[in-house]
């Protein structure tokens, strides 16, 4: 029996492919092709079937039709796509993937509805990527509906194998995502292209319906030109009503001219944007996320925020209403912490939400994606995701007099947002903006969905990003904050006995990101999983060290900085050598990325820091220090670094201060940054010659 695969129905007249139309009535229509258009069938025969009398349709997907090679998605025959491969391949030969053809047709429909259309096209000449021979689709019937137009693999010889209707499959999703959604027919449609092996081409094309958009008043969209393998083609069309402004930004294309080409047709503009050519785009250590640096276009309806503030603040403004039960948890908690200043009720208030809303992301529709749940169900349900944390936090806020709102960020790990530039809904995480009119009217920031960060500190992939205010339709920077905020202080003391042997204590202090991060850590793990990692971390700088004890802070403290110490005996501070003993700091300074001397992108980190070191040897008598190395010091825009010897009463004492301030080194400022590093490393690196009396 042959599989059924979903029909789009869409707002103008489109021709299909098809082998059978079964009617309610079980009677039969057989036809080449067919156009589906103001709600009827037209076959080519000239039989006209209402969709109401429509039960299913069954495709023929072995060829595509005339209609298939319009001028939607151009026809790049198979010939074609083997010529792009064969130059691709001796370009660059030890590529995994070559892209053939990467091209789009996103079109915003008079109605409101959204149309897409999509061609991809790849040489495979890897074993590791005959996976993108599996393709996958989601489709709700009468809201965004999916189909496969065409997919075919052609090998070394030239000979195609087309997708048939038997090879399309339909499996439901998680039980979990028809329970949350309440959707039934949800479907995950697909499909394996036949007969792709190592050096095959695959070449498929689909399309998606978008019929109940969140709001059918915006489009906007994307497209990347390029990636991590070479493209032969990539181009995009962008079309929207006539009536319609459409803004777009285009960047990374140097020396190219990005501008689209502009037509009209049929009551839409038509703005295609295209680029031959593409290079694998290659990667340097620590650098920003590929897609921040390739060249992309994104367009828009709207050309700032505005309208798109004020239709997101409206679901937010819904949502962050309380009730007196909220009302009774909230004031209690305030009472049984004790606080009295709008900081301390906040702190209060973070910590509760932090731990009493469960983290939990389910995202089935827009009342629980961009727009959140009501803080009132987050509350009885007492797990949300994160922009329903943020509403729930914003909420209880309120109650307390304090201005507080859930806003919209992309975290820094992705590509920076386009707002300012563009209206645009661009992020993958919510937070909180809390105006704190106690303190100046200051302006600071809290991120409630991990756990183990205490007040004032929040995630730092928040870092360095712009934030979006639906509700005030702002705009605002979260700088990076003083590295006083990721402070690390490690202090080691060496206690040398007259055989050689010694005792090291070790205390490590740390705030900010890795006070939260060591927390969880800890947390996770066994008693016996905590006593091997104190094991390993006392034999990191001495190997052979045996472990006499450790402690570590109270994890539910979130009052004091988490902090570590463990002592453990070693037989290999010194290394002898002739008639000397030689001593190096147990410090490790590595920078791996320094090995490149120049760079084509700029240096990027999540956040700043700070690290405070200081070793401390005691010598037993009979012992003498030959000389100590001179300190270094180092002052910049980007680094600060100072570190200083002294010896008295036979104890040598090493410190130094590491702070970065910056957490983008750009290409220009690379060199010297660069530099400072390795002089960094070579300092450290300086032994110490001791000698012995006998």
């Amino acid at each position: 029996m042959k599989k059924i695969l979903i029909f789009l129905l869409i707002t103008a007249p489109f021709l299909y492919s098809f082998d059978q139309i079964i009617k309610w009535d079980k009677s039969v229509k057989t036809s080449e092709t067919i156009i589906f258009q103001d709600g009827k069938f037209i076959s080519k025969e000239g039989d006209i079937i209402d969709r109401s009398e429509v039960s299913l349709i069954k495709f023929n997907l072995k060829e595509p039709v005339e209609s298939e090679k319009s001028d939607i998605i151009g026809e790049v025959t198979p010939n074609e796509l083997k010529r792009r491969a064969d130059i691709l391949q001796e370009k660059y030969p030890d590529n995994a993937k070559l892209i053939l053809l990467d091209e789009g047709y996103q079109r915003m429909n008079i109605d409101g509805s959204q149309y897409s259309r999509s061609r991809y096209s790849l040489k495979i000449n890897s074993e590791k990527d005959l996976n993108e021979a599996n393709l996958s689709f989601y489709s709700q019937p009468g809201e965004y509906e999916s189909r496969i137009i065409m997919a075919r693999s052609i090998d070394k010889n030239g000979e195609v194998s087309y997708l048939s209707l038997d090879d399309v499959t339909y499996a439901s999703p998680s039980q979990g995502l028809e329970y949350f959604s309440g959707k039934k027919d949800t479907k995950i449609i697909k499909a394996v292209i036949p007969n792709v092996k190592v050096g095959s081409i695959i070449d498929f094309e689909w399309e998606t319906l978008d019929l109940k958009p969140e709001d059918k008043n915006q489009f906007y969209t994307h497209w990347y030109f390029g990636g991590d393998d070479p493209v032969f083609e990539s181009k995009v069309s962008y079309i929207v009503p006539e009536n319609r402004e459409f803004y777009w930004v285009a960047k990374n294309f140097d020396p190219y001219d990005p501008s689209p080409e502009i037509s009209k047709k049929e009551g839409y503009k038509i703005y295609k944007f295209s680029r031959g050519e593409c290079p694998p785009f290659v990667a340097e250590p620590q650098s920003p996320p590929m897609w921040e640096l390739i060249p992309f276009v994104f367009g828009s309806t709207y050309k700032d925020q505005t309208y798109l503030s004020q239709w997101l603040a409206g679901f937010f403004k819904e949502r962050m209403r309380s009730n007196d039960k909220i009302k009774a948890t909230v004031d209690e908690v305030v009472k049984n912490s004790g606080a009295r200043t709008e900081e301390e009720i906040v702190a209060a208030l973070y910590r509760f939400t932090q731990e009493f809303i469960h983290y939990r992301s389910i995202k089935t529709s827009i009342s629980s994606g961009l727009a959140g749940h009501p803080a009132t169900e987050t509350f009885e349900n007492r797990y949300g995701d994160c922009i329903d944390k943020s509403i729930f936090f914003a909420t209880i806020l309120g109650l307390v007099g304090v201005e507080a709102y859930p806003v919209i960020v992309r975290t820094n790990d992705q590509p920076r947002p386009l707002y300012g530039e563009l209206g645009v809904i661009s992020g993958n995480h919510a937070i909180n903006e809390i105006h704190l009119k106690q303190n100046g009217n200051k302006i600071i920031y809290l991120d409630s969905t991990s756990v183990t960060y205490k007040y004032p500190n929040f995630r730092s992939d928040n870092h360095g990003i712009p934030v979006w205010n639906p509700i005030l339709n702002t705009v605002r920077e979260i700088d990076p904050p003083d590295p006083e905020f990721n402070k690390q202080v490690f202090n080691t003391r060496i206690n040398l006995k007259n055989d050689n042997s010694a005792e090291i204590f070790k205390e490590n202090i740390y705030k900010g990101e890795l006070d939260a991060g060591l927390r969880q850590y800890f947390l996770s793990m066994k008693d016996k999983e905590i006593e091997s990692l104190f094991v390993s971390l006392s034999g990191r700088d001495y190997p052979g060290s045996k472990l006499k004890g450790y402690e570590y802070s109270a994890l539910s403290d979130y009052k004091s900085d988490f902090s570590i110490k463990y002592n453990f005996a070693s037989s290999q501070v010194l290394k002898k050598s002739g008639e000397y003993y030689i001593f190096t700091l147990p410090i490790k300074y590595s920078f791996s990325f320094t090995s490149f001397e120049s760079r084509k992108y700029p240096l990027k980190y999540n956040t700043t820091s700070a690290e405070i070191r200081s070793v401390t040897l005691e010598l037993p008598e009979g012992y003498k220090v030959r000389g100590i190395p001179e300190g270094l010091s180092i002052k910049s825009d980007i680094l600060d670094y100072v570190s200083n010897y002294s010896l008295e009463n036979n104890v040598l004492k090493f410190t130094d201060e590491f702070v970065r301030k910056k957490t983008v080194v750009n290409v220009n400022e690379y060199k010297q940054f660069r530099k400072n590093l390795l002089e960094v490393e070579h300092s450290i690196n300086i032994s110490i010659v001791l000698e012995k009396s006998e």
